[in-house]
């Protein structure tokens, strides 16, 4: 035997390459299908991808064994050439079944390389064997081992190169640049490995068996080619095809993720605030229950005569103002703290820290504190307060309904002592709670079913005695509560809303009763009625005065409306705007319970005010206490000097009258003409005092 140079039909070994880099392709594409794939279809990917990439192996092998030229047509052995084939299809399975496994060790991957590898070798030599010789082919052993390196060292990059561009299992695939330059690297180890162990060949010189007709080696060539091509370029469409059903998939999934995000948002946030919701905020203070025996809070945050802004400023304002506050409140708390809007004013605090009832105090002290600063929103500035309540773990409470009752308790009483204050509860705070919803619920059904009435009591001039008019005055008997005073029924009525509904029915129905003939024979007689700065501030107030007016027939010039001093410096240009309105309209505008509130005449002698109303806490010492009679002078001078009239309330002796009537104040009321009388018996009352006068 000798071994002489051999030499290739060019054209044919370029065929080969572009088949070795259309099978790398191939093979790069089909392992990221088989390492994203499970189950069923994972072993589908891999029976096909192994044929795919096998058969692309092979065809660039047996192509590159027919560009080398010979003398004559060579024949193949079948069975040798079928085993060449399997050779093939095995090395490309462990590829692709290393490549499916997981993560690439460096164990791992020496391993399916040198396994890989020696298919790949047995590939090449069984081919070769299968050759129609007369004699046996031997091979250079230097280059034949060469050939081994190349074709190990071309299996271990295979692997490294399909885990590098699909780096998990849900991952990207690589762009189509980097996995074409990853196919011409891997094509040229697969070349490299074929034409060494080609040149490692010695042949017998005139050992080859011719073939008797047939198709030629350039004919064959192609025609596996073409075979082996279509193949790969199905497994390569269909893989592509998947890829566009899996990224559909992966859009559709992420959709649905984004989705069901925006669910949970929905369903745990407050879409006012950004801050966690009632729901959110029940499920950790269930995880803070089963989790810790450290004591925490639970705080309840209500913004006082926050419904006074929404009526009067309106609903955009209001809203402005809870994220404002809410901001305010996430700045006040802690890190650890969870604060959570459970209502449209109603806030809740969740304080985990464990720093005693000093701490949580402290908390409840700053939250008070920051809410009591003016709010700038736009153009107006507008001051509320806040009521908080405190309940704590274990203390008053070891789950979770009891501890946000309590709180809600707790927080009501902070009301009821004030407002703008915290309260840490105690058992009594529950009856007192409930007696407040129980009160809310049955003002709600009097109003609806007319279970309210007024009591009148008479106003009187000082000097004459003649009464010159009444002032209605709520009453309520209830069946299930009893009486309940307006001292009581007010402030829930505030906070509740029901002070709108409530302060049309006493303005309709004192009107209405007025101008039915309140007065003797049937006269039309001036009725005062109290104004609540709620409905001051409400903007259809007005044009509600104008309806009931017009549609009870009473003359503007006999109502008159009293107001508290707070109801005036809450909103002074809004009030100032309003009380203008209504003196045009002819009505009496008068300060009521003067002296109890936080302002003086300077600041309210820019208001339209006709009369001042002296409150009875200063009339019932005036005759005994010299402080109490010098106020009361003081406050009657100071009101003459504006010329406003005066209106002593709570006058029951005759002393007292005559110290009013020596101050020269205009009128009074109290028990010495008469206590407030309901509508039949007023009408009785002055008769019998005509009766006595006349």
């Amino acid at each position: 035997m000798t071994h002489e140079p051999a030499s290739y039909n060019l054209a044919l070994v370029a065929l080969s390459f572009a088949v070795a880099a259309l099978a790398s392709l191939t093979a790069l594409d089909l392992a990221a299908r088989v390492r994203g794939s499970k189950g069923a279809p994972g072993i589908a990917w891999l029976v096909g991808g192994a044929f795919a990439m096998g058969t692309g192996i092979w065809a660039m092998h047996f192509i590159g064994m027919l560009a080398m030229e010979m003398p004559e047509h060579v024949g193949y052995g079948i069975v040798l050439t079928a085993l060449s084939l399997l050779a093939a299809l095995l090395s490309s399975a462990l590829a692709l079944f290393i490549v499916q496994s997981g993560k690439l060790t460096n164990y791992r991957l020496a391993f399916g390389s040198l396994v890989m590898g020696t298919g790949i070798c047995l590939m090449h030599y069984v081919g070769m064997a299968a050759m129609s010789t007369a004699g046996s082919i031997t091979y250079e052993p230097v280059l034949f081992l060469v050939s081994v390196v190349i074709s190990v060292s071309a299996s271990g990059l295979s692997l490294w190169l399909a885990f590098r561009l699909t780096p998990s299992d849900t991952g990207p695939r690589a762009p189509f640049w980097q996995r074409g330059l990853a196919a011409v690297v891997m094509a040229i180890g697969i070349s490299g490995m074929h034409y060494t162990g080609m040149a490692a060949a010695v042949i017998p010189h005139g050992g080859m068996m011719p073939m008797a007709g047939g198709i030629s080696p350039d004919q064959l060539a192609i025609v596996i080619a073409l075979i082996a091509t279509c193949i790969m370029l199905a497994a390569m469409m269909i893989s592509i095809y998947d890829a566009h059903l899996s990224s559909r998939n992966a859009q559709l999934a992420g959709s649905l993720q984004r989705a069901n995000s925006e669910l949970k948002d929905m369903v745990y946030g407050d879409s006012l605030t950004q801050l966690p919701n009632r729901l959110l905020l029940e499920e950790r203070l269930d995880t803070l229950l089963q989790q810790t025996d450290n004591a925490f809070a639970v705080l309840f945050v209500d913004l006082d005569r926050f419904k006074n802004v929404n009526d009067s400023l309106g609903h955009h304002v209001g809203d402005e103002l809870i994220k404002h506050a809410a901001t305010r409140l996430q700045a006040a708390i802690r890190e650890t703290d969870t604060v959570a809007r459970v209502g449209g004013d109603e806030f809740m605090v969740l304080a985990s820290s464990n720093n005693g009832h000093e701490g949580f105090s402290a908390l409840a002290r700053r939250i008070v504190s920051t809410l009591d600063q003016p709010f700038q929103i736009g153009d107006s500035i507008v001051k509320v307060s806040s009521s908080v309540g405190i309940s704590l773990y274990p203390d008053h409470g070891l789950e979770k309904h009891a501890l946000m009752v309590h709180a809600d308790a707790a927080m009501y009483c902070a009301k009821e002592r004030g407002r703008n204050n915290f309260q840490l509860y105690e058992p009594n705070m529950s009856s007192l709670a409930e007696r407040r919803t129980l009160i809310e619920q049955r003002l709600r059904l009097a109003i609806d079913n007319n279970g309210l009435t007024l009591a009148y009591q008479p106003k009187v001039n000082v000097l004459s005695g003649e009464i010159t008019g009444v002032e209605a005055l709520l009453r309520w008997n209830d069946d299930e509560l009893g009486v309940v005073t307006p001292d009581e029924i007010i402030p829930i009525a505030e906070d509740t809303g029901l002070i709108l509904p409530l302060g049309e029915w006493v303005l309709r129905t004192a009107c209405q009763y007025s101008a039915d003939g309140a007065g003797h024979d049937g006269a039309t007689m001036a009725v005062a009625v109290n104004i609540s700065a709620i409905q001051l501030n409400n903007r259809h107030f007005t044009t509600l005065v104008k309806k009931v007016l017009h549609e009870t027939g009473l003359p503007a010039g006999l109502l008159e409306l009293e107001l508290t001093e707070s109801a005036l410096i809450q909103n002074p240009d809004r009030a100032l705007t309003i009380l203008n309105e209504l003196r045009e309209l002819g009505i009496t505008l008068s300060i009521d319970d003067f002296g109890t509130g936080y302002s003086n005449l300077a600041q309210l002698r820019r208001f339209p005010i006709q009369r001042l109303k002296i409150d009875r806490t200063f009339m019932s010492g005036v005759t005994t206490n010299a402080q109490d009679a010098a106020i009361v002078q003081a406050v009657i001078a100071l009101a003459l000097s504006l010329d406003l009239q005066v209106v002593a309330e709570g006058i029951e002796t005759e002393e007292q009258l005559s110290f009013i009537r020596r101050q020269q104040g205009h009128q009074y009321q109290g028990y010495l003409c008469s206590k407030a009388l309901p509508a039949d018996d007023l009408k009785a009352f002055l008769a019998d005092r005509q009766l006595v006068t006349g």
